[in-house]
Order: C-alpha cells, then structure tokens, then sequence
C-alpha cells in the first residue's frame, strides 16, 4: 500500500514540503488528508505555500492542449468529501471548537467525549483506524510526561491540538505537525502546564529504542 505521505520528491526543501504537495496533488491517504486539512485551518504558516502549489497546478492544466473534462472547484470537492463517504460514514455538524471539523467527523463527539483508553502511565490513546498498515490515533499525553523513546519503521505525522510538546528538534504547539520517520530517534516530553491532545496518522509501527523496552524485549523474546 502507498505511504500516507506519497509523493516524496527528493528536492523537497522542507520535510513537509512533499506531505502538502501530496495535499494537493490528491494523493495522500484520506486520514493523512483529513490531518493536513486541520493543520492547514489552525495554523496560517503552510497556507501561502499550498496556495501556490494550487496556482501552479491549475496553470500546468491550463497549459495542456488536449480537451479536459469540466474541473470542479477544490472548495466543492473538499465539502462533498467532509459531508460523507471518503472518510466514513456521515457526522453531525462539529460542537468542539478545539476539533477541527475534518477530525471532528472521524469520531463524531468532542475530544474529551473520546473513548479513552490507557495505553501507558501518563498516556491514553483512541484509535479511529488501523487497516493495511496505516494506524489514525488520537493520543491525551498527561502534562511534564516522557514519552518511550523510539524510532519509526515507515513515516508518521502527530498534529498537535492542545498543549505542546518538544523532541530533540523542536517545539510544537497547536496547529503544528511534527513528521518523523526511520532516521528519526526521539523522545517526546508534553510541557509543564497542560496535558496534550494530538492527533497522529502512520504507516508503520513505532520502534521502541529506549534501555527499560530493551531489557522487556530480552525478558519476554519480542
């Protein structure tokens, strides 16, 4: 199965660059799409660089000589997409202004209405879909937690819609997307002040780096 993240051109001069290139090219896997949509809502810094994805993509149409079928405005496209079918069923009008409306139709229910479940001390987790290798998971990290440390066999996004954490690279806040993928090792931390709710789409699972999971590993033969 394609990766979530597909196309990565090699030229890409930010990570992300490809993910949002993807995004509009129409090639990304729909849970991936719905998460790259709610970063685009809650944060203005990638909008300009979409927005002249788009232009260039609609002049390379108007460019081609041969007759095109009729071309449906993006806008339209997105709507019919949120009232139903590429995500799933149907889901009621949003009522969480933390949840932006592509996410809030994964689960039909504000976040602190989710179906929590404790995965680990500090974290609960409810996962939306996992099929074909591809896991869509909302994480509530508690705050001034550490998260296991660890690497990735393929590639994952984490959009952050409450509270923040950092890694070895950076803070991210609201509206940020983290993307890591096998030459990535790190170990999230939540801040201080308030737990963390994120939303994270990937391809393949997480690998577990960190000395306590070693020594599970040895006892237990995984």
């Amino acid at each position: 199965m394609a990766s979530p993240f597909s196309p990565t051109p090699e030229d890409a001069s930010r990570p992300i660059d490809a993910v949002l290139a993807g995004y509009v090219a129409g090639a990304l896997e729909p849970h991936m799409h719905a998460l790259i949509t709610a970063h685009l809502m809650l944060s203005d810094e990638n909008r300009g660089f979409v927005r002249a994805l788009e232009a260039e993509a609609g002049a390379a149409l108007d460019r081609i000589d041969a007759p095109l079928p009729q071309r449906v405005p993006r806008d339209h496209v997105l709507s019919a997409i949120y009232a139903g079918g590429y995500y799933g069923t149907g889901r009621p009008a949003q009522h969480d202004p933390e949840l932006p409306s592509p996410l809030f139709r994964l689960v039909g229910k504000p976040l602190d209405q989710l179906p929590w479940k404790r995965k680990l001390p500090g974290l609960k987790e409810c996962k939306v879909y996992d099929k074909g290798g591809v896991e869509a998971v909302f994480y509530h990290i508690s705050a001034g937690s550490r998260m296991p440390k660890h690497t990735h066999a393929g590639s994952e996004a984490t959009l952050v819609l409450r509270g923040a954490f950092h890694d070895e690279r950076d803070l991210y806040r609201r509206g940020d997307v983290a993307l890591a993928d096998g030459f990535v090792e790190h170990r999230p931390t939540t801040s201080r002040d308030e737990d963390c709710v994120c939303f994270a789409v990937t391809d393949a699972p997480l690998k577990m780096t960190g000395a306590v999971w070693s020594v599970l590993q040895k006892l237990f033969g995984k």
